[in-house]
């Protein structure tokens, strides 16, 4: 068996990423299957909790749970116990899991969560943890996890990928037996729940369809709580003074292709609003989130009234995060301005780190997708996996470029 725990205390130790909200794909899903957990209540265990973002969001006043909490790493134990000391509530258990064995008694969760985990682990192991899963969890429990369908980006101490078992959504749902999957094309990731029954039943006969996934569509759209919560646990995101904020960092790029008023579409903490503002240029911003009193609040991907007595939109760096049929919403909001400036992160870097860009075009398809709905006027590569696009709505001539 390989030593796991040299393996993720160097990761957790040398990769930043991993240790950002932003990244952890529990944390996403949790709050956005906040109203299908709040109805539980009793223990709950998180399996490979890291440095304990799912902990600290179900210890929360959404929830009536006392929250459990293992991990290989205890680098990351010691930061999971760090980000909970303060959180109000019944006592959180973290706990270094010392061997495969988890050290619970039977039945003794009502929840149990595992995200991103198993395919971490050697298929021997794999069965190991469902078996212990199972073991642990009451009747009338819930399991709720998720699993990659494909390599990581990152390699371990000895050269080896992280995702140590990569298999097809069949195969893990065969594993499973879920009561529903979900399937994420765009990230190869495989969402399941289980609910085990109140009473024992017998299990069912397996036929040649038992294994055949569910149809497989897009996971749930990211929610203003999501990001929300990642503004919270993260007060430099979006942060200009910190070089986190992309529409100022870019603004010099695209600043001679805005006509005023301007409105930036996904505008965060609204400083890429104040910088266009400081050009001499009217500016206002709208986003999901309530970061900043002075701009709007609303969904980018939805119909905006007053959006046609504007000149020119902003997007930076949002579109990657929505589905197809959101970018659709999106680009119609465009049309109703003369002209846009935004910028797309590829889909080619297969990279942790980028869990939140669930639209992994390359730029060959998103230029192709783009010419369909606006002029393409010019195309400024920022980075080998950032483009920005300079467009206008069709008919609309280029002169001031």
């Amino acid at each position: 068996m390989p030593d796991y725990r040299e393996i993720y205390n160097h990761v957790v130790s040398t990769d930043g990423r991993y240790n950002l909200a932003e990244n952890s794909p529990g944390f996403r899903a949790v709050v956005q299957a906040t109203g299908q957990l709040e109805i539980l209540s009793g223990r709950s265990l998180d399996i490979g909790c890291g440095v304990g973002f799912v902990l600290n969001y179900l210890a929360g006043p959404n929830f009536d749970l006392n929250v459990f909490g293992v991990d290989i790493s205890d680098v990351a134990i010691r930061k999971a116990q760090a980000r909970l000391q303060h959180v109000p509530g019944s006592p959180k258990q973290i706990c270094v899991l010392e061997t495969q064995k988890l050290p619970f008694e039977d039945q003794f969760f009502s929840l149990i969560t595992c995200f991103d985990v198993l395919e971490h682990l050697d298929e021997q192991d794999i069965d190991t943890t469902l078996s212990e899963i199972l073991r642990v969890l009451r009747p009338g429990g819930v399991f709720f996890g998720s699993v990659s369908c494909r390599k990581s980006g990152v390699d371990d101490v000895h050269g080896d990928n992280l995702h140590r078992t990569v298999m097809s959504p069949d195969w893990w749902i065969n594993k499973f037996e879920p009561d529903n999957a979900q399937y994420d094309g765009y990230r190869k990731q495989l969402t399941l729940w289980k609910h085990i029954p109140l009473t024992a039943q017998p299990a069912p006969a397996k036929t040649n369809t038992a294994a055949k996934p569910a149809k497989a569509q897009l996971a749930t759209p990211s929610s203003a709580a999501l990001y929300q919560n990642i503004y919270d646990e993260n007060p430099w995101y979006g942060d200009a003074d910190q070089g986190r904020c992309p529409g100022v960092r870019l603004l010099p790029q695209y600043q001679d292709w805005l006509l005023e008023p301007v409105m930036d579409l996904g505008c965060g903490r609204g400083q890429a609003v104040t910088a266009i503002r400081q050009l001499g240029l009217q500016a206002n911003g709208i986003d999901q989130i309530e970061s900043n009193p002075e701009m709007q609040v609303g969904d980018i991907t939805q119909p905006i009234q007053n959006l046609a007595e504007f000149t020119s939109v902003v997007c930076v760096d949002c579109i990657e995060h929505l589905y197809d049929d959101q970018v659709a919403g999106l680009f119609e909001n465009f049309k109703k301005v003369k002209r846009q400036a935004f910028s797309i992160h590829n889909g080619e870097s297969t990279g942790t780190g980028q869990e939140l860009h669930v639209n992994r075009k390359s730029f060959d398809e998103w230029y192709e997708l783009i010419s369909k709905h606006f002029e393409i006027v010019k195309v400024i590569p920022i980075t080998d996996e950032q483009m920005l696009y300079l467009t206008q709505s069709i008919g609309i001539d280029t002169n001031g470029l």
